[in-house]
């Protein structure tokens, strides 16, 4: 191992000059964060051996586009936030001039909703010039640059959050490939959200950026960027020359190569994301690959064969392993040509999962460290219950070495058939002979139990009850667990608790694991219980199922309960569907041996008929060791209340009433029941209130009869109304009332000015007779109208006369005869006539 390491170092310090500019490649990732927060991340892989330390950008400034438009939506500064060293597969290969460090800048951006909605998406990019110069594999490397690529979704889908992370790619590592060796490097990725990634070869990305602008002077350019230029005999799908040439697995991710020209070879891969079926995102990573003429390391060898057979077991061969084999080992030798190397051994199932075999002996060490070459040898042993079920299985046998640039291995994969070590099956018996047990109260069961494996495994007696539980009865049984033997006696006292189930299900249960597989043995015995316990009766001297009551009607009945067996009885009654005290029903009992005797008593009330026909049930309970099914009498009630409505009348022959102004009115009113039932009589407004108008009503009531009088002078209030009704009310206190009404109504005529029309002529001349122009009897007021004045003009329009009084007398004095017009005035109307005054 040594010696091949120093002639690495010997051929790079003499294969490369410090001409590199610093970039190895690197991949942009994107993980979601909460809500629309994302924390975007650049990873940049630095050449730390020949890379200018000045050319580290300690920030750098990322740029998002829309995809559809290649509009710029927005940019954002990133900080270094990390740094390492990309890492060797086997740290003893490590060469000095090869290091590569990791770069990480990152920060938690928002990505709002109304801005990053657009269904065909956005990209984020990064230029930065230029390449490490010594590429061998395009055209000018020291003046091509990078463009940093990545494509994400919408954060929002068809108005609903759109969550997603981008794919997380494997860490590249720092091995280097030989000259016609095979090489890999695992580029496999993760996806955070579980969607699917699909690789392939892309071409790497120029960009804008050159020597004289390495990074954006000026806003940056969108898509589509510049590709670099392969070198003649490259391409796309040729980017490392070879046998294979540099190639990716669509679906897993590893890159495989047989380079066949030593050089530093850039090359570029694709990660598509999709989600259930369609493409939402895609991340781009360069990176580039160092090959050598390497100092052969040679392939390690491993060899299997059976422990009793001299012949190495040849691939295709099915071994097998039978049940009655005592050895169930295979014996694995393994070495490597090469001096002082280390080797390893494993065991890698195909196409099972089991992991109960054993390796014995040396699986790992140095050899051929001596003058003589080394064998290493190790046991492959199966677990005596390792059973592939007749199907033949399939392991590969991997011895793997620790040489540069990348271990070697070789494989022997054994196709076996392999059957468990035979297992006796255990036995499970009882001491009797009886499945089926028919017991009464009194008696007792008493049998043994017991469990035996012939190949002293552990076994576990135990009891189950399938219809009860032991702990109800008086019953006896211990579980019990031992090698080889276990055993337990069972009894059960038979008691009178046991008698009131009919049938009893016991489960006596042997459990055993073998090959981790439980082996179940079960006896079952069922206990029948037998009972000569008669029926008790229940009877009553009411004979009728159905009975009919008047309202206050007493009721009773005599319930009596027998058992012939003289077992303790008890009697109960409930209403079905309400309480019997609310009812006015009530039931007493007294109980013993043989015989219990119940009171049932019952007198309708109102509430009796409201709730229509009523049930009660009498039950009649025995207490028995095997009690017979409760034992019930049905009577059903039903309650009548022929009530006769009431008569209401009154001593007014008309009920409609025409009354004048401050005219006086009574009604007398009688109320008569022939049931007695108790009468009340009341009087009401038809929408107002009688009180308010000046009616007044009173009353007496009684059994049987009611009586009542009516008041009312008519007054300017009821005259403003068409019609008053006022409705008489007679209501009986009865289950089933018929009230009763009877209405008048009452109209109210108010005196007009009109009505007062004075005479038209008066001779004041002295003869006692018409000597004065007057209104006798004008009233000073007409309910809303008040008497103001009466004035008296002549045909000129003078005032000739005036008085306030409404009893007022003119005797035309100082004036001559002739016609006098004159004016009424009660303010809110007037009243306007002439007269003619003659002497």
């Amino acid at each position: 191992m040594l010696q091949r390491l120093l002639c690495l170092f010997f051929l790079l310090s003499i294969s490369f000059v410090a001409r590199a500019t610093h970039i190895v490649g690197g991949e942009f990732e994107m993980q979601h964060v909460q809500d629309y927060n994302y924390r975007l991340q650049l990873n940049l892989y630095f050449d730390a051996v020949n890379g200018s330390p000045a050319a580290l950008d300690q920030t750098i400034t990322v740029t998002i586009f829309e995809k559809g438009s290649n509009r710029l939506v927005r940019t954002e500064l990133m900080r270094i936030k990390e740094q390492s060293f990309v890492p060797y597969t086997n740290i003893d290969c490590t060469v000095g001039q090869l290091s590569t460090k990791k770069i990480v800048y990152y920060e938690t951006i928002y990505l709002p909703p109304a801005t990053f909605s657009n269904p065909q998406g956005y990209y984020v990019t990064w230029e930065r010039c230029c390449r490490n110069g010594t590429i061998n594999n395009i055209v000018r490397p020291q003046d091509a640059a990078q463009t940093f690529y990545m494509e994400f979704p919408a954060v929002v889908k068809n108005g609903e959050p759109f969550i997603n992370s981008s794919p997380i790619l494997f860490p590249p590592l720092s091995d280097y490939a030989c000259v016609n060796e095979q090489f890999y490097f695992d580029f496999n990725g993760s996806d955070p959200d579980g969607d699917s990634i699909v690789y392939d070869m892309v071409t790497p990305l120029n960009g804008y950026t050159t020597t004289s602008m390495p990074i954006y002077t000026t806003q940056p350019r969108p898509a589509p960027y510049p590709e670099i230029s392969w070198v003649a005999g490259y391409s796309t799908n040729a980017q490392v020359q070879g046998n294979p040439a540099i190639n990716i697995n669509a679906e897993t991710g590893q890159l495989t190569m047989r380079p066949s020209s030593k050089g530093l070879f850039v090359f570029g891969i694709r990660a598509q994301e999709y989600r259930k079926g369609i493409k939402i995102g895609e991340i781009r990573r360069d990176f580039q690959v160092l090959v050598l003429d390497c100092p052969r390391n040679q392939t390690p060898k491993v060899l299997a064969k059976e422990t009793n057979k001299k012949e190495f077991y040849q691939e295709g061969q099915v071994l097998k392993i039978n049940s009655t084999d005592a050895n169930r080992c295979l014996n694995v030798l393994f070495t490597d040509p090469d001096r002082s190397e280390y080797v390893e051994l494993r065991a890698r199932p195909v196409n099972f999962s089991r992991r109960d075999y054993t390796f014995q002996g040396l699986t790992k060490g140095t050899i051929n460290q001596g003058a003589s070459s080394d064998t290493l040898k190790a046991t492959l042993c199966f677990d005596e219950c390792f059973d592939t079920e007749g199907k033949v299985y399939l392991m590969d046998l991997i011895v793997k070495d620790d040489g540069c640039s990348l271990p070697r291995q070789d494989t022997v994969r054994v196709s076996f058939i392999i059957e468990p070590t035979p297992d006796a099956p255990p036995a499970l018996s009882l001491s009797t002979a009886k499945r089926v047990f028919e017991v009464q109260q009194g008696d007792k069961l008493n049998f043994d139990v017991l469990g035996v494996d012939p190949d002293q495994d552990v076994l576990s007696l135990t009891a189950e009850a399938r219809n009860f539980t032991m702990a109800s009865q008086q019953i006896s049984f211990a579980n019990k667990s031992g090698a080889g033997q276990v055993s337990s006696p069972f009894s059960w006292d038979i008691t009178c608790e046991t008698l009131k189930q009919e049938s009893y299900t016991i489960d006596f249960v042997l459990k055993t694991l073998v090959c981790n597989k439980e082996v179940v043995r079960r006896e079952t015995i069922e206990v029948k219980t037998i009972s000569t316990n008669n029926v008790p009766t229940i009877s009553s001297d009411q004979t009728a199922p159905v009975i009919e009551l008047m309202i206050g009607q007493p009721f009773t009945a005599s319930i009596l309960g027998k058992d012939v067996d003289l077992d303790a009885l008890a009697l109960t009654a409930t209403g079905e569907g309400f309480d019997l005290n609310a009812y006015g029903m009530a039931f007493s009992s007294t109980g013993g041996k043989g015989v219990a005797n119940g009171n049932f008593s019952f007198t309708p009330s109102c509430a009796a008929i409201q709730k229509g026909n009523l049930k009660v049930k009498f039950v009649l309970k025995e207490e028995a060791c095997s009690s017979s099914p409760d034992q019930e009498l049905v009577m059903e009630f039903i309650i009548k209340d022929p009530n006769n409505a009431p008569a209401l009348t009154s001593d007014q022959s008309i009920t409609s009433i025409s009354l004048k102004l401050n005219e006086a009115f009574e009604a007398n009113l009688d109320g008569l029941d022939i049931d007695k039932n108790i009468l009340i009589m009341t009087a009401e407004g038809d929408g107002f209130n009688l009180a308010d108008y000046g009616m007044t009503f009173t009353s007496a009531g009684g059994v049987g009869q009611a009586v009542g009088k009516f008041n009312w002078v008519a007054t300017c209030l009821g005259s403003e109304n068409t019609v008053l009704r006022v409705n008489f009310l007679l209501s009986e206190d009865a289950c089933n009332p018929k009230p009763q009404k009877l209405t008048m109504e009452f109209t109210v005529v108010a005196p007009k000015i009109s009505d007062y029309v004075p005479s038209n002529i008066f001779t004041p001349n002295g003869d006692g007779k018409n000597d004065f122009f007057e209104v006798p009897g004008l009233p000073s007021d007409f309910c809303s109208a008040t008497f103001t004045s009466v004035r008296i003009f002549n045909r000129w329009g003078r005032e000739v006369y005036r008085s306030t009084d409404n009893n007022f007398r003119w005797d035309g004095k100082d004036v001559n005869d002739g016609v006098y017009f004159y004016v009424i005035d009660y303010a809110t109307s007037s009243y306007k006539g002439s007269v003619t005054l003659v002497r």
